[in-house]
Order: C-alpha cells, then sequence, then structure tokens
C-alpha cells in the first residue's frame, strides 16, 4: 500500500508556527474590535450565541470525524479478514 506523504510539521518548528498564527489572529480579532466597538457591545448576546453555537457545530463534526474513521478501520479489518480467506470453490 503507497501511502502519501504528509505535510505536517514536526517540533520546534509547528510550535512556532501555532504560536505566530495564533498572535496574528488575535492582532486581527483585536483591530476588528477596536473598530467596531459599539456593534460588539449592541450585538454581544447575538455574538455569544453565534460563538457557542460554532463551537458545537465543531465539536459535532470533529466526533463525527472519529466515528466515521473508527467504522472505516473497523470495514477494513472485515474486509481484509475476508479476502485473506482462501475461496471457498477453487478455479
Amino acid at each position: 500500500m503507497v501511502t502519501a506523504p504528509r505535510a505536517a510539521l514536526h517540533g520546534p518548528y509547528a510550535l512556532r508556527l501555532a504560536l505566530l498564527d495564533a498572535l496574528t489572529a488575535g492582532a486581527g480579532l483585536g483591530y476588528l474590535a477596536h473598530q467596531y466597538r459599539e456593534a460588539l457591545v449592541a450585538n454581544l448576546a447575538a455574538i455569544g450565541l453565534s460563538l457557542l453555537f460554532a463551537f458545537a457545530l465543531g465539536y459535532v463534526l470533529r466526533t463525527a470525524t472519529r466515528v466515521l474513521r473508527r467504522a472505516n478501520r473497523r470495514m477494513d479489518a472485515i474486509f481484509g479478514e475476508e479476502l485473506r480467506k482462501p475461496s471457498p470453490r477453487p478455479r
């Protein structure tokens, strides 16, 4: 079976990149919050509910992905066992 190479970074480079991403996202969100302060304060409940919904949706997607991957591994194991068995009717 041929596997594709992974593009993930390992070690301190991945940590540095993650920290840089978090810093950039935080700076961008801080700038937007400063520019639209009145809109944020006026719609705080709607923004909070939207964030809660987004986190819940992310959790559901993560759980669904794990369940589907586990089912896929089980199906692969079943098919692997069945394909390794000798044929009941020799040709």
